[in-house]
């Protein structure tokens, strides 16, 4: 079994992929979701954390393949009150790593359920599980029933009604 090497700086894993994958390995871990800087703007609330878990192996045609789980409690931003909505995530990916673009395009020409990517010697995990939520994220989340349904009856009775408006000038008119 060669050396297998992953390295962990600053609340960053990286792993070299196709090694990772060929020696069978298994790693897990959460990442604060104030550190995703790119789902922070999908986020009402970046307290928290996500979790994921990765296995790895080669597959019947010697192709090496990592296996993503990723799981957790959001907050994302309701669609129609703009306040904060729970989500849960729960997401599992097989993606299978290959030398070139080419040979990706070639395999999913022929497997339109795979996923392939390029092999990685330098796999930043953290980036690697947000892209992964970012893909999962529902296009427009809304509440079943909006919590801000009284916030917003509020905020349209509070604006004059623009019938009542012209029909003071109505009445100016008449007079």
């Amino acid at each position: 079994m060669r050396g297998f090497r992953f390295y962990a700086a600053a609340n960053m894993t990286v792993i070299h992929s196709a090694e990772f994958a060929q020696e069978a390995r298994e790693l897990k871990g959460s990442i604060p979701l104030a550190q995703l800087s790119r789902l922070a703007d999908q986020l009402a609330d970046t307290s928290g954390e996500v979790f994921w878990h990765i296995e790895s192996g080669v597959d019947r045609l010697q192709r090496p393949w990592l296996y993503l789980e990723v799981t957790g409690t959001l907050q994302l931003v309701c669609q129609r009150c703009l306040l904060g909505a729970p989500w849960q995530l729960h997401s599992e990916t097989v993606l299978t790593q290959f030398a070139d673009e080419t040979q990706i395009d070639e395999a999913e020409a022929l497997d339109e359920d795979l996923e392939g990517i390029l092999i990685d010697p330098e796999l930043d995990i953290e980036a690697l599980v947000e892209d992964e939520i970012l893909l999962a994220l529902p296009v427009a989340l809304t509440h079943e029933v909006c919590g801000g349904d009284e916030a917003l009856a509020k905020l349209a009775s509070d604006k004059p009604n623009p019938f009542a408006v012209l029909a003071q000038l109505k009445t100016r008119k008449a007079e």
